[in-house]
């Protein structure tokens, strides 16, 4: 039995680093257990399935996908709660996360696997993590293998843009929603160190996991350099996060944070969720909806289909809150009040 928790991770997942941040913030003992070669028959034996992060717990009970970790250790660790008490903040908090595991993972996927730039650096990183140390010490074969590697991770990424709803239609509003996303969210964060005020919530998580990643990116990189480099404050806090205060209320958030909620996720999301859980709900193969004034069209996959399972369990929380009626009028001024009483 392990002493502590191991979160079997990778720094080129969002997930695993936003359970790292998560686990960090909360000061829960655990060791971070980089995913690669050398661990491999470990994560098997411990892995339902093949997705990181993984989280093995001291009593032997294994953990997989982001949120339901966090809402786990929610329940076990009541200090520093990222879940807000009042009713409207905990369901928008809740609904941001979900924005950024459903939608943001898109802006990262996107501009990863669509550059050549992007594409070439990631699959150097990811080549490094499995090819085997004796070979990387022997320079000769070094280079090759390495290369072989990383040539193989981009042919098979590169060709898998589609899992995630990337083509030549939808590209352009992926890419300008995420450009949208960092400059709302920019200005909303120029008077507060965290979304909902001086602590982290589990939107800062979800968000910050893809927007870390994409700073990591050359082409991410140069787009928030040049756009909103007084980001990068957030995007490093969020390393290794601490407590400041408290959450603030919707009255001194709302200026900023509406437009954010209303442009992104009722106009952006919402829409888009609503399109693929009736297509995943019909056994339809495509999704097809006109977002933003632009068509939207991709193929139904098993991520899709994930996006409708994981959305339901939002919805189970919103029921649990609905009845909130500060949080009705919030969902209706922002346009999201249709989409999740239909």
């Amino acid at each position: 039995m392990t002493k502590k928790y191991s979160i079997y991770g990778n720094e080129l997942s969002p997930y695993s680093v936003k359970v790292r941040s998560y686990f960090r913030y909360k000061k829960i003992e655990h060791e971070w257990i980089e995913r690669n070669l050398k661990n491999q028959k470990a994560f098997n034996k411990l892995a339902k399935i093949q997705i990181i992060p993984l989280v093995h717990c001291p009593d032997g009970v294994v953990l997989q996908d982001s949120t339901p970790i966090i809402l786990k250790m929610e329940e076990k660790f009541k200090d520093r709660p990222v879940v807000p008490a009042e009713p409207a903040l905990s369901f928008l908090s809740r609904l941001m996360e979900e924005y950024a595991d459903e939608w943001a993972v898109k802006h990262m996927c996107h501009y990863r696997w669509h550059y050549e730039e992007n594409l070439d650096a990631a699959g150097k990183r990811f080549a490094k993590l499995f090819v085997p140390e004796t070979i990387q010490q022997i320079i000769w074969l070094r280079t090759y293998f390495l290369n072989k590697a990383a040539s193989t991770f981009k042919a098979r990424m590169s060709k898998r843009l589609w899992v995630i709803g990337s083509n030549e239609v939808t590209g352009i509003s992926i890419e300008e929603s995420f450009k949208n996303l960092i400059v709302l969210l920019n200005e909303h964060l120029e008077a507060r160190p965290y979304i909902f005020g001086k602590r982290p919530s589990i939107a800062d998580f979800a968000l910050w996991g893809h927007i870390y990643n994409l700073n990591n990116d050359v082409t991410g990189h140069q787009l928030i350099q040049k756009h909103v480099p007084k980001l990068n404050d957030w995007i490093e806090r969020m390393i290794n996060p601490e407590e400041k205060g408290d959450f603030e209320t919707w009255n001194d958030l709302k200026p900023t944070l509406l437009p954010l909620i209303k442009e992104e996720i009722a106009e952006t999301f919402l829409p888009w969720v609503t399109a693929n859980n009736d297509a995943v709900k019909n056994n339809e193969d495509k999704v097809s909806l006109t977002l933003n004034g632009r068509p939207f069209e991709h193929r139904v996959t098993s991520v899709q289909k994930f996006h409708a399972k994981s959305f339901k369990l939002l919805m189970e929380h919103y029921e649990t809150v609905s009845q909130d009626q500060g949080l009705e009028e919030i969902l209706a001024e922002t346009g999201a009040k249709e989409y999740l009483n239909a």
